[in-house]
């Protein structure tokens, strides 16, 4: 088993936090740009960097990991 512990987590900016929370809730690029007030543009960078930091290929992989490291909470 690969270890994507909490390092790589760590690694991640509060805002880069925040867009995989949102990734992690099934929201599009264009919604977490409504919702955070940035621009679409914006969003494709920090979920490149969340990619990058995390170590993994896409978004349901980032969305994983999110939820096996306990960063967004499985309700709603």
């Amino acid at each position: 088993m690969h270890s994507m512990t909490a390092d790589a987590s760590d690694a991640l900016t509060p805002r880069e936090r925040e867009v995989l929370r949102l990734l992690a809730h099934g929201l599009s690029n264009r919604q977490i740009a409504r919702e955070l007030v940035l621009s679409e543009k914006t969003v494709k960078a920090h979920v490149s960097g969340v990619l990058g930091k995390l170590g993994v290929a896409d978004r349901t992989q980032a969305a994983l990991h999110a939820v096996r490291a306990g960063l967004i909470d499985q309700e709603s």
